[in-house]
């Protein structure tokens, strides 16, 4: 089973953003980047089949390889609920 570091694009009520896997929060940064570079070293670190979520402004979960790249094979990213904006 693939592991998920997930990112998303607002902060939570702390003002702070959280990195999760699974849906269970492991750290909370001050900022987004420092999130997303604790993702990244997290995931360089595990090896394997270790992808990073970072949700977009549009509110997509678009995957990433632990390199922090595009994967060539895009792993099943967790359910969201998408609201159509017009």
């Amino acid at each position: 089973m693939s592991r998920i570091y997930e990112i998303p694009y607002h902060p939570d009520e702390s003002h702070s953003w959280p990195l999760r896997v699974d849906g269970v929060v492991l750290s909370r940064f001050d900022s987004r980047f420092e999130a997303l570079r604790s993702a990244v070293n997290r995931a360089s670190a595990e090896g394997g089949d270790v992808s990073i979520g970072v949700e977009g402004a549009d509110g997509i979960w678009r995957p990433f390889g632990s390199d922090a790249k595009r994967p060539a094979r895009v792993p099943p990213m967790p359910g969201r609920k998408l609201h159509i904006v017009r």
